[in-house]
């Protein structure tokens, strides 16, 4: 998919720029991984876990660049990266209709509005290309991410209890949620 970069002013009144992942942004994105996997409990893999190449996320960029019905979006504050944002859908006739989204920020840029202007961005050009509903899972003790997605219209359908075990022992559980887009 192709799509435009833009420039949006944070909480701060600092610019955002939001543009497409690009194949030479790979090595970047896999440290990225890594870094926002240490950085919180909310992620689905510990650091360790993230075993993706460089030439393996090029590939990712690729395909996602070039399928016309998914998005890859990155964000910068003035000039640094600070997190990534994105959708794609099933390919069966009966469920073309649903998008997944997954978002995750560098935790120096929580809070500021970056997590909003990627979300807006997502969910609007997902209902352009022709989802009518976009669906995701929180760990339910994220309380700061579950208010950003109940802020911008999405509603929580379910529970899925004991969704992560950490290393201590302890559980956590996800919450499903999803947003109309028509």
């Amino acid at each position: 998919m192709d799509h435009q970069e833009k420039t949006v002013l944070l909480k701060n009144g600092k610019p955002c720029l939001l543009r497409q992942a690009e194949e030479s942004d790979a090595e970047m994105l896999v440290e990225y991984l890594k870094t926002t996997s240490g950085e919180t409990p909310y992620m689905l893999r510990e650091p360790e876990e993230v075993r993706i190449s460089v030439e393996e996320e090029v590939d990712f960029i690729r395909r996602n660049r070039e399928d016309p019905r998914a998005l890859h979006l990155l964000a910068f504050v003035d000039g640094v990266f600070a997190g990534s944002c994105s959708f794609n859908g099933a390919e069966r006739n009966r469920t073309r209709h649903r998008c997944t989204v997954g978002i995750s920020l560098y935790r120096a840029f929580w809070g500021l509005g970056v997590g909003t202007a990627l979300l807006e961005d997502i969910l609007n050009t997902a209902g352009t290309v022709g989802y009518e509903q976009a669906e995701l899972d929180v760990v339910s003790t994220n309380a700061p991410a579950v208010a950003l997605y109940q802020k911008l219209g999405f509603e929580t359908t379910g529970t899925i209890p004991r969704a992560f075990k950490y290393k201590d022992g302890t559980y956590a559980d996800f919450l499903f949620m999803v947003k109309g887009l028509t």
